[in-house]
């Protein structure tokens, strides 16, 4: 495994949990900015974002991972699996 500067591995690719993560953040920056600037309603969508997220953490599946999955996005487990397979 490559490590990087201050001894963390250094991610291989883009996995499913990486992904989710990086849209959970977009969407909740983006409605906190639109909730100041057009309308409070979407303030809603930062919630909704949020309680996905403790979902995610409490069972270790949300909706989002999913359709991703679906979409042909590996998780990190299959990432390895790939990698050890290939070893």
């Amino acid at each position: 495994m490559d490590y990087g500067a201050v001894g963390m591995p250094k991610p291989q690719g883009w996995t499913l949990e990486r992904v989710v993560n990086l849209l959970a953040g977009t969407v909740v920056l983006t409605s906190l900015l639109l909730g100041r600037e057009r309308s409070r309603r979407w303030r809603a969508l930062t919630g909704f974002v949020g309680a996905n997220l403790l979902l995610d953490a409490a069972i270790g599946w949300c909706p989002t991972s999913l359709l991703l999955h679906r979409l042909g996005i590996p998780t990190e487990a299959e990432r390895a699996q790939d990698r050890s397979c290939a070893a």
